[in-house]
């Protein structure tokens, strides 16, 4: 099999950083790029040296030199777009988060099985050699079990107008929790209990920041707080029996430090050029191998998160 040949579905802010980590993996090619917009497809396209552009959705998914579809429309578009995807025969990568309801994302994940199609959530912190390094420690007993896990973060850049609408799949909430829920997951080996949250609304009734407290099934307690209204240090801090690890900009890490009670510390740094290239090889080789989901972003992770979202979108528009 040659390298897997990608088509990108919607020219949003979040597109190029993908692309650019599609064309530096080992095995992925992107063929196209398809928007609404075909003026915007063809300058993205010529920006990034993508051959081909779209000026709609289907022609993407209809086109036959496409392996799997890279979907970065507005969020309450991904589950009609994954449907349709698998529904012509093509894999699919979804940025988060999957999908706005829980059955949404199982629906998916069973039409992708039903197709002999893999699928995904795009979840690149959890592929991050930062984020790799810190569970090894843990699960290794160096650090000792997590037991609190602090995340503060800002999505103050990337914002387009759908954000603001709540019919979109817009708010803080559904932009970013996925973000800790996941990584959180990723770490500790464990699964969400329970989420809930409180919000600060804007003038349309989205989100324009958040607070979410949420309970692991092992006892870890994780606090995230997430803003589109000022600029935080986008940090995540882990806090363990045996020290605490700092992670700056935990979702597309490069550094973090260590602390140990006993005083020592040790600094954790993988630069890289695209941080999405982790889980674009990752994505790659379960394509290639013929999996039908990621071992690392599984079902059970992604329907977890969803349900997450769903429960604390209840605490914090009133009226749903």
């Amino acid at each position: 099999m040659g390298k897997l040949r990608y088509g990108i579905l919607g020219a949003a802010n979040v597109a190029p950083r993908f692309i650019r980590a599609v064309q530096n993996s080992k095995e992925g090619i992107v063929a196209a790029i398809a928007s609404r917009d075909s003026l915007k497809a063809q300058r993205m396209a010529e920006n990034l040296g993508v051959r081909k552009f779209y000026g709609s959705y289907m022609e993407l998914l209809e086109d036959p030199d496409i392996d799997a579809v890279y979907i970065a429309t507005p969020n309450s578009l991904h589950k009609e777009h994954m449907l349709s995807a698998l529904q012509h025969g093509k894999h699919v990568v979804c940025e988060k988060p999957f999908a706005l309801y829980e059955s949404d994302a199982h629906e998916v994940f069973s039409l992708a099985r039903e197709k002999g199609l893999f699928v995904m959530e795009a979840q690149k912190s959890v592929f991050l050699p930062v984020t790799i390094k810190i569970k090894k420690m843990v699960d290794s007993g160096e650090l000792g079990r997590i037991h609190l896990i602090d995340y503060c973060q800002s999505a103050t850049g990337f914002i387009q107008e759908w954000f603001y609408r709540r019919e979109s799949g817009g708010g803080a909430l559904n932009g970013s929790l996925s973000y800790p829920l996941e990584h959180a997951m990723f770490l500790t080996g464990s699964e969400i209990e329970k989420a809930t949250g409180t919000a600060a609304l804007g003038e349309t009734g989205v989100d324009l920041q958040c607070a979410v407290s949420v309970s692991l099934v092992d006892g870890t307690l994780l606090t995230s707080r997430i803003t589109t209204l000022v600029e935080t240090n986008g940090m995540a801090v882990v806090w363990c029996e045996k020290g605490h690890v700092e992670i700056s900009d935990f979702w597309k890490a490069r550094n973090a430090k260590v602390f140990f009670n006993d005083g020592r510390t040790i600094d954790i740094g993988y630069p890289c050029e695209h941080e999405m290239t982790y889980e674009v090889d990752h994505i790659n080789r379960c394509i290639i191998d013929g999996l039908p989901e990621s071992p690392v972003m599984t079902e059970r992770m992604t329907c977890m998160s969803a349900k997450a979202l769903e429960d604390v979108r209840r605490d914090i528009w009133q009226d749903l």
